[in-house]
């Protein structure tokens, strides 16, 4: 079974902006510098982007506003559809919940 990856990018361009609304400018770039980047394959994008959000989320300290937060952990649960494993079944899981909220 494929999973159907949403594009996230818009939601991951304003989650960086509200992160420099929020003060964390060098954070913020590092993680804009990997989201925009060259990428030979997909996957290897999805992975890239989901460890430079998990970056971004540690640097920042849990400082986040909540809202800023949400939004990153949904780019990360469609990068985390790409995975195979647990961390897929994770994602999945995500997708499921947040659709029947």
């Amino acid at each position: 079974m494929t999973a159907r990856i949403r594009d996230y990018m818009p939601l991951l361009k304003e989650t960086i902006a509200e992160a420099r609304v929020a003060g964390f400018d060098t954070a913020a770039n590092d993680l804009e510098q990997a989201a925009f980047a060259a990428f030979t394959t997909s996957s290897e994008m999805l992975q890239e982007h989901g460890l430079a959000i998990k970056r971004f989320l540690k640097a920042t300290h849990g400082a986040l506003p909540r809202s800023t937060k949400a939004k990153l952990k949904a780019c990360l649960t469609e990068t985390e559809l790409n995975c195979t494993g647990w961390r897929k079944l994770m994602a999945l899981l995500n997708v499921f919940s947040e659709e029947n909220v």
